[in-house]
Formats: C-alpha cells, sequence, structure tokens
C-alpha cells in the first residue's frame, strides 16, 4: 500500500475528540503487548484516505471464530424465546443447535475471504469455541439476575477527551439485583494476571462508559450483505458503514452514529440510554475455562478465583477428571470510580503521544509477520524530505488528477 503525497490522511491532532475518540481496541495496538504505534498510524491514513479492504488477504481463521463466538452468544442473549431461559437454574440448551448457529456465523464473517489457520488446528479451535458457548449459556444464571444491554456501543467523556466501544453484556448481577455490572468475554487461551485485569485499559473504558456515557443499543443497527461486491453494509440511525467483515461495518457504522450523538443532545434523549453509576462488578469471562479435559490429569490452584472455585483456601494441587470444566471462568476485576483518575492520566499520555506526531514503529516478529504495512514499513525512512518534499509537491499539484488520477 502507498499513501500519495496529496492523498488524504488522518488528522491525528483531533483523537481523543468526539468525531475520533479513542477505543479500548486503539490502545491496544498502541501500547499492548503486540502493540505498535506505526502500525496504528497506518491503519487510520488508510481509512482516512477511503481505502478499501483487501479481498485477496486471508482473514484469521481465530480472530474469525472469536467473532463468531460473540455473535453466537448475542443471538441467544436478544432471543425473546431463548433469552429467559437462560437465567433459570437448569436451561434447556441443544450443543447442536449451537454448533449449527456458531458455523453460520462463522461462514457469514469469513464471506468467502480465504481463512488462514497458521499454526492452529481448525478442528479444535471450532470445537472448542463451542464448548465455550455452551458452557456460558448454561452457567449464565449463576452470574445474570436481568440482561441489560447485549453488545451495546457507547460513547463518554474523560476529562478532555471522548472513549469510544461496545460493551459485550450490562446487566443486572444476581450478587446484588439493584446495581449494574460488565461482563466481557475471552475467547483466548491464557488468562491475564491480576495487575493486568486490574489496572488494564479495558475495565477502565468500560466503567467509564457505564459511569458518565451514553449508550446505542445493539438492535439499532441494520446489515445487509451486497454480494456482488463482497462487502456487508450496515447503519445505525442514517450512518452507513461498509466492509468485508461483518463485525468491522457495524463498528463503524455505530461509532459513526456515537459521534454524532455526542454533539446532539436531541439524539442522545431519543436514541441513546444512559445510567450514571459506577459498575458494582467488573468480569472478564475467560470462556475457555468451560472448555472440558479431555483426560484425567493434576495441576497446581493459586489463583483466588480458582481458589473458591474448587473450595480451597491456600494454594494446593489438586487432581481433575476428564469432562470436567477448567476453573470459574468469571475473572473479578477490581476497579472503583477511585481509579478513574489513574485512567485520565494514562489516557493523557497515549493520546499527547499520538497528537504530537509520535509514532514509534515497534519491530518484532510476531507484530511484523502478520501486519498488511510490514513492506512499507520495514522499508520507510529512505523519503524525500525538507525541500526536496516541498518541490515535489508542488510540482504534482500542477499536473493535476482525474478520475483515474493522483490524488
Amino acid at each position: 500500500m502507498s499513501t500519495h503525497p496529496l492523498q488524504r490522511r488522518w488528522d491525528y491532532r483531533k483523537y481523543g475528540t468526539a468525531g475520533d475518540p479513542v477505543h479500548k481496541s486503539h490502545l491496544t495496538r498502541i501500547v499492548g503487548d503486540y502493540g505498535c504505534p506505526k502500525a496504528f498510524r497506518y491503519e487510520r491514513d488508510a481509512a482516512a484516505a477511503g481505502e478499501q479492504h483487501d479481498p485477496s488477504r486471508p482473514v484469521s481463521g481465530k480472530a474469525a471464530a472469536g467473532t463468531a463466538a460473540h455473535e453466537t452468544i448475542a443471538r441467544a442473549l436478544l432471543s425473546r424465546k431463548l433469552a429467559p431461559t437462560l437465567l433459570t437454574p437448569s436451561p434447556q440448551i441443544s450443543t447442536d443447535a449451537i454448533r449449527e448457529v456458531f458455523m453460520w456465523e462463522l461462514e457469514r464473517e469469513v464471506a468467502g475471504r480465504e481463512v488462514a489457520w497458521y499454526k492452529d488446528d481448525p478442528a479444535t479451535v471450532l470445537t472448542e469455541r463451542v464448548a465455550m458457548i455452551a458452557g456460558l449459556l448454561a452457567r449464565l444464571h449463576e452470574h445474570v439476575a436481568e440482561v441489560v444491554l447485549v453488545e451495546p456501543g457507547f460513547i463518554a467523556p474523560l476529562g478532555p477527551y471522548w472513549l469510544a466501544g461496545h460493551i459485550d453484556l450490562l446487566y443486572r448481577p444476581r450478587s446484588n439485583p439493584e446495581s449494574l455490572a460488565i461482563a466481557d468475554w475471552k475467547t483466548g487461551s491464557s488468562k491475564p494476571s491480576d495487575i493486568d485485569l486490574d489496572h488494564g485499559w479495558e475495565a477502565g473504558v468500560y466503567s467509564t462508559a457505564v459511569m458518565q456515557g451514553s449508550f446505542i443499543p445493539r438492535e439499532a443497527l441494520e446489515i445487509e450483505h451486497d454480494h456482488g461486491r463482497g462487502v456487508w453494509r450496515a447503519s445505525c440511525h442514517g450512518h452507513v458503514a461498509e466492509h468485508a467483515s461483518r463485525y468491522i461495518a457495524e463498528r463503524r457504522a455505530m461509532e459513526s452514529a456515537l459521534s454524532a450523538m455526542a454533539d446532539d443532545s436531541d439524539m442522545r434523549e431519543r436514541a441513546g440510554r444512559a445510567f450514571g453509576s459506577f459498575p458494582s462488578a467488573i468480569h472478564h469471562v475467560h470462556l475457555a475455562d468451560y472448555v472440558p479435559y479431555r483426560k484425567a490429569g493434576a495441576k497446581e490452584v493459586r489463583r483466588p478465583e480458582d481458589l473458591a472455585h474448587y473450595g480451597l483456601t491456600e494454594p494446593t494441587k489438586i487432581k481433575y477428571v476428564a469432562g470436567e470444566v477448567r476453573g470459574p471462568a468469571w475473572l473479578p476485576v477490581r476497579r472503583s470510580a477511585h481509579d478513574m483518575p489513574r485512567l485520565a492520566s494514562r489516557l493523557r499520555d497515549v493520546v499527547g503521544m499520538i497528537r504530537m506526531g509520535r509514532f514509534i514503529d515497534q519491530i518484532g516478529e510476531q507484530r511484523c509477520r502478520r501486519c498488511p504495512h510490514a513492506t512499507r514499513c520495514l522499508n520507510s525512512g529512505y523519503e524525500v524530505r525538507g525541500d526536496e518534499a516541498r518541490e515535489l509537491e508542488a510540482a504534482l499539484r500542477t499536473v493535476g488528477a482525474d478520475d483515474d488520477g493522483i490524488s
């Protein structure tokens, strides 16, 4: 991908405004374990220039399976017929039905694109995702007294900045039905440490949204597939977005509507929902705990939530049997309203770096091997600069452009 000097670029000086809010996924891509500020800049430049997706580029099978799992869960929780039964002690759930819906959602997400599984075994990944969904739905009633919103979009101010995104589940917890709580589904294999959970971006961004943000329900989205062009077309309160990924198209349409709502009090009143309270509980739901063991074995139990799951009070080595779930899944995040200044401080550092145009490259095999901008990035630094760049831009400006042209 090349960017012409006259091509429109992302205005990073407006990052963090209501028109270009900060997302949790942005923060992960900028400063996460596999983040890279320079790759983030390339992504935003491409979007600002109106560059379309590359249909020849394969989609990650594991990522698509994760999206399909989220969509399957959302469909169950939004079902008028099924959702009420999930909150009862003995929900009747067919694993075959879950698998059928999951595979349909996976096919819809892939949308005919090539799928790359890399080192993962497709059969294992798909089987485990179905087990994750089945385990969650079977035990949802242990935690959830009432479903409030499923995958709503939000926009929220934090000091001078704006945050946006979506939350997997906003609900009334069984432990305190008068309050609000957050659950975030995770299909990854590794459990984050308590440091990551308690001090990471995710819980801070989501709790800020519940405390002082506005939400648009998922049901406000409309979606259709353009088979001829191979793209999904999503709309939300008149805001439209297209992409090969249904998930991305929906998120972009929702974000556009949220940005409009931030500056429109009438729209907030008409289309939005606000709660104005800090969540009483935040849970990172590690769905891999619901994948049953294939055979018997033993393991050391140390995490507080794992100890509670097994009825233990101190680290102990335990034996497990085939068919037993691996753990409690619902990992508590210790966050309170008193932690919001810390989040604001960290956010100020990141947004400040972006607005100054400081996009440092983070070179590494795991980052670069799958990055679509790797070739351009790894060969950067040789561009014309200073007077030469200005002369070249002036010369190109005199050339002009037609429909097939330079700009």
